[in-house]
């Protein structure tokens, strides 16, 4: 029997990091501009939350892919 285990490389949890600092990003902005009344102090708080938080959470992922917590291995059958 074959065992396969699923672990997370690197770009894949970059890949991650994007997609979620794009969403994140915009509603930082709104958050920014709807409590200040302007669109210079949030893109402030969108551009510095995204750099900052950006490299947290991609270390963030990469520290959680060392743990074997909450993975599990599937045996798999060979395909002919």
């Amino acid at each position: 029997m074959f065992k396969t285990q699923f672990v997370e490389k690197a770009m894949r949890s970059l890949g991650k990091v994007v997609t979620w600092r794009i969403l994140v990003t915009i509603t930082n902005f709104i958050g920014g501009y709807i409590s200040s009344g302007s669109w210079k102090v949030g893109l402030g708080v969108a551009g510095f939350a995204l750099v900052v938080n950006s490299v947290l959470y991609f270390f963030h992922e990469r520290a959680w892919n060392r743990l074997d917590w909450g993975k599990a291995i599937k045996e798999t059958q060979p395909t002919e």
